[in-house]
């Protein structure tokens, strides 16, 4: 081995007894030689499985049979496969204790279930309330205990009826169930978040269609995608002036003629809009096969639906295409997931670099699990996303305690917050205000508050949260 390295058996023996540094250059030999994946040997990827395995029994579940410190990280290190099947186990759980805190939070606040639950109280208070008057008094004539009798047998009967419907509207299988079932835009977020926001095949297609652009730099995007569009799908780009405003039918941008035609855009468009336009036409009409591969394995109940999943699966791989995976997730930890900067280095959005860290779930080279969430100044989310663990409301609006919302106080600039959920876990987020550009000049725009979050565990990989205390958290339990 020594040889192979080019270095003293004497000196390789220091190396693997810890006593003298794995240099760079002995490290790119060590890859050569024994066909090693990059990095594998400065421990980066062991230090990411080590923190993956931490948040996993940091969970309430293992409160009382938590390993030692040492312990668990001679563990990964020995066996980082076996590591990596429990976490894939224990997302797999938590996924399952999502869906099932979700399909409680929805049958509860439903209002048939209460109108039925109040029902079945009064249907119960009733029939023990007779059932008490025969009981307790013995003088009743025959016609009145006959009575009260025929009375019980009637309310019970109502009450078995109604504990029927009770089941099948939980079940699904009620009329009220199905008027009251999900709207399409939760079905295509549940849809995202049962593939954990991770679509391999759109992720190949990406890294297909650069490969096709010459593997263009960020800044040389916009070209590469409008000469593409242009040479291969005759679809022909036009930038159009704000004095020509009027003539865009679908304001910002819309794409006119069947077969080929004319991409128009208007020119008061970020380049990172621009680009993410272009690379979602591309998806529609080079790659609608892979969408409809994609769409053609996910249940959805209507047209609606689909045409929304579509949507969102062009945008994943627009996502992808100006922020390549393996390129972008190095970028990601080496910048310790600074969002100014990965928005720099990619030509993109604050929005679009914050939604790209959440679908970095690649096996064995997944990113840090971050939450995501989007709301309006109201407080109503309009996306959300969890990796982290951190429950997100399904309805109603974002409480103030989860911070999100202190972004409006400070437009532009990025705040920190760290909270405690129900569980006790605590986590770490930063939030900004990212505004939509009106339709026309002058026109104010939408604004909303992006929030981006971890697990404590994986705040060392983030920036923003060096010298955060974390042992003060300084939200309150989330629900009280």
């Amino acid at each position: 081995m020594a040889k192979k390295i080019d270095i003293s058996a004497a000196y390789l023996n220091l190396v693997e007894h810890n006593q003298r540094p794995l240099s760079r250059k002995l490290q790119k030999k060590l890859e050569e030689a024994f066909n090693v994946k990059e990095g594998e040997l400065t421990g980066g990827e062991e230090a990411r499985l080590l923190s993956a395995m931490n948040e996993l029994f940091s969970d309430s579940l293992f409160e009382r049979s938590r390993p030692d410190a040492t312990i668990l990280g001679d563990f990964v290190a020995m066996h980082p496969e076996i590591s990596r099947a429990l976490l894939k186990l224990y997302r797999a759980f938590r996924n399952a204790r999502e869906d099932t805190l979700k399909a409680r939070e929805s049958i509860s606040s439903d209002p048939y279930f209460t109108k039925t639950s109040h029902q079945l109280l009064t249907q119960l208070t009733s029939i023990r309330s007779f059932a008490e008057i025969l009981q307790d008094n013995d003088d009743l004539s025959e016609h009145q205990r006959e009575r009260f009798t025929n009375v019980l047998v009637d309310e019970s009967q109502k009450l078995t009826l109604m504990v029927g419907e009770l089941f099948d509207f939980i079940n699904g299988e009620s009329k009220q169930a199905a008027l009251l079932s999900e709207t399409p835009t939760d079905e295509v977020v549940d849809m995202l978040s049962a593939n954990d926001h991770y679509f391999p095949i759109l992720e190949q297609a990406a890294e297909e269609l650069r490969s096709r652009l010459g593997e263009p730099k960020p800044y040389g995007l916009f070209d590469a995608l409008a000469n593409y569009l242009d040479q291969q799908l005759g679809i022909e780009v036009e930038v159009v002036p704000v004095s020509s405003q009027g003539t865009l039918l679908r304001g910002m941008w819309e794409l006119k003629g069947e077969d080929g035609g004319t991409l128009r855009l208007m020119e008061t468009l970020a380049t990172s809009s621009l680009n993410f336009r272009m690379a979602r036409i591309i998806a529609e009409v080079a790659y609608a096969d892979v969408l409809e591969n994609v769409l053609s394995n996910v249940p959805l109940s209507s047209k609606e639906a689909k045409n929304l999943c579509l949507k969102a699966l062009g945008s994943y791989f627009a996502g992808a295409v100006m922020m390549p995976y393996s390129a972008f997730r190095s970028a990601a930890f080496e910048l310790r997931h600074d969002i100014d900067l990965l928005r720099r280095r990619f030509r993109a959005g604050f929005e679009q670099v914050c939604h790209r860290l959440t679908t970095l779930q690649k096996s064995e080279e997944e990113g840090v699990p971050f939450h995501f969430i989007r709301v309006d100044l109201a407080g109503q989310i309009s996306k959300r996303f969890s990796a982290s663990g951190l429950r997100i409301p399904r309805y109603g609006v974002l409480s103030p305690d989860w911070g999100v919302q202190d972004a409006f106080l400070k437009p532009g600039r990025i705040n920190l917050h760290s909270l405690r959920a129900e569980d006790q876990s605590v986590y770490f987020s930063i939030s900004k205000t990212v505004t939509k550009p009106g339709v026309m000049v002058g026109q104010a725009g939408n604004t909303f508050a992006v929030s981006l979050g971890c697990e404590a565990s994986f705040a060392r990989h983030v920036v923003y949260a060096d010298g955060v205390d974390f042992a003060h958290p300084d939200s309150v339990l989330i629900g009280n």
